[in-house]
């Protein structure tokens, strides 16, 4: 059986995160002048793939309605939830198993005056504690890694979703090239991971009576953009980012890199529909 306090503490490995990113935050401010903003904090705050703009890409494709209530499950400290919640004029359960992660969030949500509008929930992805047909939308980025019952997290997305609601994941999932290169962001070991085909998620979203809207395989377009980015920045100095945070955060970022280019893991982008009633 997986020990989740394994894997919470793989994440909170390097304690509160909050006050090392208000400091840095403050010192390379998108913003002049003024409170900080989410931008600022954006910098930081978001680990996944792509990161701002990676959750722009979802944003766009889940599109949520103003005024919606969206459930963001593996939600970290919160820098996805903060940027829909502003971008989107959303409320956002953000739901994470770290503790300290959940703390982080709450502190820097409160920080940029979204105490009200993103919501810091410590809880089991695969056990969520809400009633049926409670959000509009359900939003899942980089999180599946870590969860061995994916059949259990996509029937209970998709039990707290609305009729009509929508699920939208972006998620690293495996390749046919064998296990990716450890450490990775998201585990230390190869017992913290608990990567799927895609096709398999396919299956286990539709078993869960979710209908697919939308589903992409983003892997080569991200390659580009990142040689792209690269070979931009060639001889510059390293931009601001989550590196500052953790201790060895590059080696991982580039066992994922070659882990992508070695189709050892995959980055997929997918809508789903719950039907109405």
């Amino acid at each position: 059986m997986t020990d989740k306090g394994d894997i919470a503490g793989h994440y909170a490995r390097e304690g509160r995160l909050s006050e090392k990113i208000l400091e840095l935050a403050r010192q390379h401010r998108v913003s002049p002048e003024g409170p900080l903003t989410v931008a600022d904090l954006a910098t930081f705050d978001q680990f996944h793939l792509r990161a701002r703009q990676g959750t722009a890409e979802l944003a766009e494709l889940a599109q949520p309605a103003p005024g919606s209530l969206v459930l963001d499950i593996g939600a970290g400290i919160g820098g996805p939830a903060r940027q829909l919640a502003e971008s989107c004029a959303v409320t956002v359960v953000a739901l994470d198993l770290t503790e300290a992660y959940c703390r982080d969030a709450a502190t820097l949500s409160a920080a940029v005056g979204l105490e009200q509008k993103v919501l810091a929930c410590c809880a089991d992805a695969g056990r969520l504690p809400f009633p049926d047909a409670t959000f509009d939308l359900v939003w899942t980025q980089h999180a599946a890694m870590n969860v061995p019952d994916k059949q259990a997290l996509y029937r209970d997305a998709a039990r707290v979703l609305k009729p009509g609601g929508r699920f939208a994941l972006h998620d690293v999932m495996a390749g046919p090239a064998g296990p990716p290169h450890y450490p990775t962001p998201w585990a230390s070991r190869a017992d913290q991971s608990f990567l799927m085909p895609p096709e398999r998620i396919r299956e286990l979203i539709a078993s869960s009576g979710l209908t697919e809207l939308a589903w992409e395989d983003r892997t080569d377009a991200l390659l580009a953009d990142e040689r792209a980015q690269a070979a931009r920045q060639s001889g510059a100095e390293r931009p601001p980012g989550p590196y500052m945070l953790y201790a060895g955060f590059l080696e991982l970022s580039r066992n994922v890199r070659r882990s992508l280019v070695e189709n050892r893991a995959r980055v997929v982008i997918g809508l789903f529909a719950k039907p109405e009633a």
